[in-house]
């Protein structure tokens, strides 16, 4: 049966030979861990031509950790191992023969011993029996001495036949011993010979084996290294190729914001001007209506003060003028909405158009910049109309009294209270607020 060795006896011989003074080296540590974890996948016992495929293994592994000088070394350690095991197995064999061979001659001495006193026995009561007759036969003939001199011979002739039996059966015991031996060497023989051509024919089958494996694997190595060579040149052509791209992009993103932060910046100064524009036609529309506000409620006072006559027909004339004054500032009114809508459409046409431009480009800060100032300007002319409607507000509210009706004459209509032209700012910067509101709507 071949010799196999155990994990623990593998182990220790690789791990005596890799330990120097006491340390083991990083690389030696890992052949040795790769080696465990080969022998943890190899199921059964370990034999030779095993042992010898599992190294061979951890070595295509380790290639550029581990010289060749080292790997014959380990190899040699370990497959030592299997020799030692043998010379122990031939040593208990050779003491357990010669333990058989000296029980054979323990054996041969006690079967001589029982041989010698059987056979002294039997010549002994023979001898006495041939006396005996004898001595009936001629009681006379033979003295007491004689007959023990002759029972003496005989006992001496008894033994030296026995002495002789005895050698013959140890000569047998001893020639049967030597031939079963010679026999059982012989079979030793055969059989280590025999099971030194398998484990020849194992090893050589393996290594044939191990080194075709190990020529594929290595002709598929050299083969994956050139695919890998090849992907790594094409992935640098790649990666050069997306880093040209990147930075091309990179560029035209640059100038695409650039170009929509100058339309943008175009389109806000555009709408900051219309706006401006717009206030101030708005506060010069106001500022008329309420100079001939002031002017037309100065007149009606002072016709008031003359006659009733005079003043119903400047109540009249008032009242016309207030409907007058009414309708110019509803038409103003209209005015200011239509400029107002057609500048909030121009304005909502160029934001639209500056966001298709500026799409990938940062423009909430700026919006938020615009619809801050905006908004402030917006606080601005409501603080700026607050002041005027509270001017306003004192000077409508003083209302004319009512004369007496003359007699027979009819009642007059009462005077309508003179309404608040202040209105047209607040609508102004209504639409204003609007307009930016639907902007940054836009824009977002």
């Amino acid at each position: 049966m071949p010799t196999t060795l155990n994990l623990s006896e593998i182990l220790s011989g690789l791990q005596d030979e890799i330990t120097i003074n006491g340390t083991i080296s990083t690389e030696h540590r890992a052949f040795y861990t790769a080696f465990r974890t080969q022998l943890d996948t190899h199921p059964g016992a370990f034999l030779a031509a095993d042992i010898q495929r599992l190294m061979e293994a951890t070595r295509t592994e380790m290639y550029e950790e581990i010289s060749d000088e080292e790997f014959e070394s380990f190899t040699k350690a370990v497959l030592s191992k299997i020799s030692t095991k043998e010379l122990l197995e031939i040593e208990s064999k050779e003491k357990a023969e010669i333990h058989s061979a000296e029980r054979v001659a323990e054996m041969v001495r006690e079967v001589e011993e029982e041989t010698r006193a059987k056979v002294a026995a039997e010549y002994r009561l023979k001898a006495e029996e041939e006396l005996r007759e004898k001595a009936k036969a001629k009681p006379s003939d033979a003295a007491p001495a004689d007959l023990e001199l002759m029972l003496a011979e005989k006992a001496k002739l008894a033994a030296e036949q026995a002495k002789l039996a005895v050698e013959r059966a140890a000569i047998e015991a001893e020639a049967s011993a030597r031939q079963a031996e010679e026999d059982a060497r012989a079979q030793q023989r055969k059989d280590e010979h025999d099971k030194a051509l398998a484990e020849i024919e194992a090893a050589k089958i393996a290594a044939q084996k191990e080194t075709a494996r190990i020529k594929a694997e290595t002709a598929s190595k050299i083969r994956e290294a050139e695919e890998e060579r090849e992907r790594a040149a094409l992935e640098e052509l790649a990666r050069a190729d997306r880093e040209a791209a990147r930075i091309h992009a990179e560029k035209e993103l640059e100038d695409a914001k650039q170009q929509a932060e100058k339309e943008l910046e175009d389109a806000k100064q555009q709408a900051e001007k219309e706006l401006e524009e717009a206030k101030q036609q708005a506060e010069k529309e106001l500022e008329e209506a309420k100079q001939q506000a002031e002017q037309e409620m100065i007149a009606a006072q002072e016709a008031a003060k003359q006659a009733q006559a005079e003043q119903e027909l400047i109540a009249a004339q008032e009242a016309a003028k207030q409907a007058q004054a009414e309708k110019e500032l509803e038409d103003a009114r209209q005015q200011a909405e239509k400029e107002l809508e057609g500048a909030r459409l121009q304005a909502e046409q160029e934001l639209i158009a500056a966001q298709e431009a500026a799409k990938q480009a940062q423009a909430e800060q700026e919006l938020i910049a615009a619809q801050e100032a905006a908004k402030q300007a917006q606080a601005e002319l409501e603080l700026e109309e607050q002041k005027r409607l509270a001017e306003l507000e004192e000077s409508s509210d003083k209302v004319v009294p009512d004369l007496p009706p003359p007699q027979g004459a009819e009642a007059l209509p009462t005077p309508v209270e003179q309404q608040s032209i202040g209105m047209l700012p607040i609508v102004v910067g209504g639409g204003l607020v609007i307009a930016a509101g639907l902007a940054v709507v836009f824009l977002l």
